[in-house]
């Protein structure tokens, strides 16, 4: 008797596993040649976001009696990573990664499928606005670091930063508020938390 087909929350599930598995391999590989204090310390709090989502879903799929020990990485992904040299192209791949993965994230929150059962609803929220709080810290550190990490065409027609209004991207609310991010160690602000019939309440 053959195996049950997989659901499509499991599918999707796996698919982001092995993403988060990936860019903790590409974040890892981008810490070589030394990259300077801040951009290692970004790129340590990447590496450290992407183990805990790895955790996360892992944690989940196994309850659900999903293996998911070996998974492979995404190879395409590790090789198209591999081309990005230096600071400016490396952190211009990772905020356009997690810009990805914030999309995704509340994509999945808006889909009935995904937020039936109120554990993964909320292991979901919690994972989005995790890689929503990382994508800001890169844009601050890409902003620190300013000409050395623009292309000159984009950094020509770049509008100021409190003018810019990116479409599609789910960021925390403090993000929305500050024109300039704060550099503490301090915990952002919370979102208010997704009900099973819309992506808040």
């Amino acid at each position: 008797m053959s195996d049950p087909p997989e659901s499509i929350v499991v599918k999707r599930l796996v698919r982001c596993l092995r993403y988060r598995l990936t860019y903790e391999r590409v974040f890892q590989d981008f810490l070589e040649p030394a990259p300077g204090r801040a951009v290692a310390e970004l790129l340590h709090g990447l590496i450290d976001a992407q183990k805990t989502a790895a955790m996360s879903l892992s944690t989940y799929l196994k309850r659900q009696g999903v293996s998911v020990k070996d998974l492979p990485s995404n190879r395409r992904l590790l090789e198209h990573a591999a081309r990005y040299l230096g600071i400016g192209p490396r952190l211009r791949f990772a905020h356009a990664g997690l810009a990805r993965a914030v999309s995704w994230y509340r994509t999945q929150l808006l889909d009935r499928q995904m937020t039936d059962d109120p554990e993964l609803r909320d292991m979901l929220f919690d994972l989005g606005q995790a890689e929503a709080a990382k994508l800001w810290r890169v844009e601050a550190v890409m902003d620190m670091l300013g000409a050395a990490v623009q292309p000159e065409a984009e950094k020509e027609s770049r509008p100021p930063r409190n003018e810019l209004q990116p479409t599609g991207i789910w960021r925390p609310r403090l993000v929305d508020k500050l024109e300039r991010p704060v550099w503490s160690d301090k915990s952002p602000g919370q979102l208010p938390r997704p009900s099973s019939s819309g992506f808040s309440r």
